[in-house]
Formats: C-alpha cells, sequence, structure tokens
C-alpha cells in the first residue's frame, strides 16, 4: 500500500487540468487519479496518459477513472480514494453560451456531487477539497474601477451562464460546512491553444479594448496547485489558508487592457490589432476581467509564478513560428481570411447586429446607436492603454497611474462595512452595515464576535430572508440568492436598491435603463441558427 497522498484532479482533458497533472505527477510525490467521461476521445487520452507517466517513473501512480462528476455515484467511488481534490473540470464559453443546461449539470450539480460525497465520507475532517472559480463570477469593469478584489459584488455579465453556474457552486461550498475548503477565482488563462480557441467562436469579440486584464498562465496556474499539495503535505501551509477565496493572477507583469492583449498576439507577424479589426467590432460592456488588488496573497503562499507577459508571448512566438510569414501579407487579406469570417457565427456582435438581435447589442453595446457610434474609424476610438480616454470632469485618465498598485485603493470598491477591524472584532453591528449597503438587512439579533462562518439570518430589499455565513456575505461578495442569482438578469432594476452593487454597475450603466434578461435568452441566438440551417437545405 503506498504511503503517498492521493490526488483526485478533475478537467485533466482541460488547459488548466492538463497542467495541474503535469505539475503533480511531475513531483514523484503523489498518486493521482483522473476521472474522465466516457467518450472516444478521452479513452485515447486515457491510453497516451498511462503511457506518458509510465516512462517518466516518477514513483507516484496514475489511475484514470471513467466517470461523470454529474453522477454522484461516480464522484462517491473517487473521493472513498482522494485526500486532495482538484476541481479544476467546468463546462466553459464558448459551449456554455449555446448549452447552459449542459454546463449546470457539470459546473454547479458536478460540483454539488463532489461537495456531497465528501460530506458522506468517514474520511470527511481529512479530505481537501480545492474549487477552481472564475473571474467572471465579478462581471464587468472598466478604467472607472480598474482593481477589484474577493469581497467585491459578484454581478455576472448578461448571457455569460459560465459564470452564474460557477457562481452557484461556489456558494454550495461556501454554505456546506466542510472542514478543509477553499475557493482560486482564476483570472483569464493565456494557454497554447489561446489562437486555436480564439479562431473557431465569435466569442474573442466579447472582450473589450479597454478591459483592465490581469492574466493567469495555464502553467503557473498549474504550479499552484502543485505547491499547494506539496506545500500542504510538507507542513507549509497554516491553517489559515483554508476556508478562504483567493484570485490566482501572475500579477504586475501580466496586468494588460484587451487591446494590449489583442496587440500582443498580432505582433508575432509584425501586425497591430488596428490592421485586422475595427473598433465596433469588439463590446464596449458586458464582459469581466480587472486587475487583481490582491493576486500577491495567494502568490505569498503558493509561490507559483514564473512566467511573465513577454515570457508567454515569447514563448507563443517560438510554437507559432510560421506566423512571422503573415508579414508578408496584406492585412485586410488575412483580416478577412481570419477575423472576419467570423461575423457569421452566431457570437459575434456582427452577426448580431446584421440579424437584429438586439438583446445582445443592448447586453453589450447599450443600444444599436451607440454600436453605430463607435463605428470603424480607429482615430475616434478613445484607448485607455494610450492615455485617450477623459473623465466626467475633461482631464486625461493616466494609464499608468491607474495601473500603479501604489494608487490602487482610491480605486477599490466599497465593501460596506470597516475592513480596517480585525476579522476576531467584527461583530452584528458591522453585519447590519453591510447589510444595510446591499438594501437589506440582518434579522438574527446577535451573532459570536469574529465568528464568520456560523450562518445567520438576513433579509434583502424585496423581503427575502435566507441563511448565510458572515464569510459567504461580507467577505465572498454573495447576497440574495433568490434575486442575485442570475437568472433573470435584472441588475438595472437590483441596483436602484443595493448601493454595493451600483457602485460599479453604473461605471457602465446608464441609471435610466431597465432591462432584463431571461434564463432563456440563449436561445435567441440558436433559434437564429436553426432559421439559417433551415433556409439553406
Amino acid at each position: 500500500m503506498s504511503d503517498k497522498k492521493t490526488v483526485l484532479i478533475t478537467g485533466a482533458s482541460g488547459s488548466m487540468g492538463s497542467q495541474v497533472l503535469k505539475c503533480v505527477m511531475g513531483t514523484g510525490k503523489f498518486n493521482c487519479i483522473i476521472l474522465l467521461r466516457k467518450k472516444s476521445s478521452n479513452e485515447k487520452l486515457r491510453e497516451e496518459l498511462l503511457k506518458k507517466y509510465a516512462k517518466i517513473r516518477t514513483g507516484g501512480k496514475l489511475e484514470v477513472v471513467f466517470g461523470d462528476i454529474s453522477n454522484r455515484t461516480d464522484c462517491d467511488k473517487v473521493i472513498e480514494k482522494s485526500d486532495y481534490v482538484l476541481h479544476c473540470a467546468a463546462v466553459i464559453p464558448p459551449i456554455s453560451d449555446h448549452d447552459p443546461k449542459g454546463a449546470e449539470k457539470t459546473n454547479y450539480e458536478g460540483a454539488r456531487n463532489l461537495i456531497d460525497a465528501i460530506k458522506a465520507s468517514p474520511r470527511a475532517d481529512e479530505i481537501k477539497y480545492v474549487h477552481v472559480g472564475t473571474v467572471a463570477e465579478y462581471g464587468n469593469r472598466n478604467w472607472k474601477h480598474p482593481w477589484g478584489r474577493v469581497g467585491d459584488p459578484l454581478v455576472p455579465s448578461v448571457y455569460d451562464f459560465y459564470a452564474i453556474t460557477k457562481l452557484k457552486a461556489e456558494r454550495y461550498l461556501l454554505e456546506a460546512e466542510l472542514p478543509h475548503w477553499v475557493v482560486l477565482r482564476q483570472s483569464g488563462v493565456l494557454h497554447d491553444n489561446l489562437f486555436k480557441n480564439n479562431m473557431s467562436d465569435g466569442l474573442m469579440f466579447h472582450t473589450c479594448w479597454n478591459v483592465p486584464i490581469e492574466w493567469a498562465t495555464a502553467r503557473d496556474s498549474g504550479l499552484a496547485l502543485q505547491h499547494l499539495v506539496e506545500f500542504d503535505t510538507e507542513g507549509k501551509l497554516p491553517e489559515k489558508f483554508w476556508q478562504n477565496i483567493y484570485n490566482i493572477g501572475n500579477g504586475e507583469t501580466c496586468r494588460v487592457t484587451g487591446y494590449e492583449t489583442m496587440g500582443a498576439g498580432f505582433a508575432l507577424m509584425g501586425a497591430k490589432a488596428e490592421q485586422f479589426f475595427k473598433p465596433n467590432w469588439c463590446a464596449e460592456r458586458n464582459f469581466h476581467c480587472f486587475w487583481y488588488y490582491d493576486s500577491d496573497v495567494l502568490n505569498d503562499y503558493l509561490d507559483f509564478r514564473r512566467e511573465t507577459w513577454k515570457d508567454f508571448w515569447k514563448h507563443m512566438g517560438k510554437r507559432n513560428w510560421y506566423f512571422k510569414f503573415g508579414a508578408l501579407l496584406p492585412k485586410s487579406f488575412l483580416s478577412k481570411l481570419t477575423i472576419q469570417k467570423l461575423f457569421k457565427n452566431s457570437n459575434s456582435p456582427m452577426f448580431w447586429y446584421n440579424y437584429n438581435i438586439d438583446g445582445r447589442i443592448t447586453a453589450f453595446y447599450g443600444s444599436r446607436e451607440r454600436f453605430e457610434e463607435i463605428g470603424t474609424d480607429w482615430s475616434k476610438f478613445p484607448l485607455f492603454c494610450k492615455n485617450q480616454i477623459k473623465d466626467e470632469n475633461g482631464n486625461v485618465v493616466d494609464y499608468q497611474e491607474r495601473r500603479d498598485i501604489n494608487n490602487a485603493k482610491k480605486y477599490l470598491l466599497s465593501h460596506g462595512y470597516d475592513e480596517s477591524k480585525p476579522t476576531e472584532e467584527l461583530d452584528i453591528e458591522d453585519m447590519k452595515q453591510a447589510a444595510e449597503f446591499r438594501g437589506g438587512k440582518v434579522v438574527s439579533e446577535t451573532m459570536e464576535k469574529g465568528e464568520l462562518y456560523k450562518k445567520i439570518k438576513w433579509q434583502c430589499h424585496n423581503g427575502h430572508e435566507f441563511e448565510s455565513s458572515p464569510f459567504t456575505i461580507i467577505k465572498a461578495g454573495h447576497w440574495c440568492p433568490v434575486c442575485c442569482t442570475p437568472a433573470p438578469w435584472n441588475f438595472d432594476e437590483l441596483s436602484k436598491h443595493i448601493p454595493f452593487f451600483a457602485q460599479v454597475w453604473y461605471d457602465s450603466h446608464d441609471k435610466e435603463e431597465a432591462n432584463t434578461f431571461s434564463a432563456d435568452c440563449y436561445m435567441d441566438i440558436i433559434e437564429k441558427e436553426n432559421e439559417l440551417k433551415k433556409k439553406k437545405k
């Protein structure tokens, strides 16, 4: 019987999960179990992985189990063998955009099954659960509040079913009362298949030119989870690390904007984003990402940052060496060949505009008029990273000044209570302040001072009463599970009553807007796709 700890990794066929598997197996210190759905591609993957890690002879054993996290019995079988659960599996965009029910099944029900399996295990006190969340839970940001942190409002963007399923899964975990859990909210991931994925769907047009993004690389994210299990088994992680939420980001060297991200890719062929795109081809709002004010916290624990922004793109240049030949071809031709062909994809704003899918245009631009106003002339489109934006007083917004973490505090959102107080001093009065800032109140009359994990009763402005731990509300950023967990999306109305939401919502929305998006809003593009298919027949 091996004395090595066993690590269960879900999502090992994905960009992050595969890196986690590679890193953890590479140590030779752990046995690993991966759970794959039974299909031909995964049967092939199973053989490849078993062969690969048998050759490495690291000393750790790999077990590949066919099953599905949406099946509780499958979860029970692998949980009973595991000491650590690294839950990386998820149905992500663009698949989740077209199949929200599938995303719900995997992202929410799958996480719930894993958590319930741990709770039911006689070893529940020993098993440690690591939940990979997402920056998409926070929703849209722009230059007005470019910095964010754990505890900020969770206002996932309209049509982002991936984000809301992850939001629900996270809340389930927070209220499950497991003894050892941690949430890692992953930022946008830079990975080797970035170009291939972007060329297969109109999803890349959702990235706003002026969105602040702190990227994380897949390799460093894998190293983070490797170090987590390594450091914990070596006694290097303090107990306070657990029962907490952290943001995963690669820090200062990977803090850029959407425009700079696009530009870095095109620079590999000696070009600029302007030579391939027009301004209104990409959304103006309803995205996600920001610069993490607190991502250093996780790095201080796990020491995982190795790749810089420049390192990643240098690597991509070597991996995609043939891109340099793009410098020899007319950029207008390449744009038509690569970028503009995606206008026919239903996830593309140009598709929405051409086929009058106005719900999407409203969500991502505000209106058709705004889409047209942005237009196609780069000389008339102000870029944050080039100091071309002016604030409401007519002053130029200094990009480098805002990007400097030493200036970040003045751009942080309020959490509605005195955050300078030590955690052990927080009491019912602090909860009352936080609840009022969220438009509601605390129903419970007392709480034990400093006890953030014992549930108390709250009430939202709509009168919904619910029980949640103070940690879930003031430290994690959740609020009413009825009105504040889409779908439907109703943040225009909610922000009129919830100052906690309003402080960021009105950065990109007018107070006069009154939009609601139903739970089946995703059907708009599916119905149009089906209509177009019928016409072709």
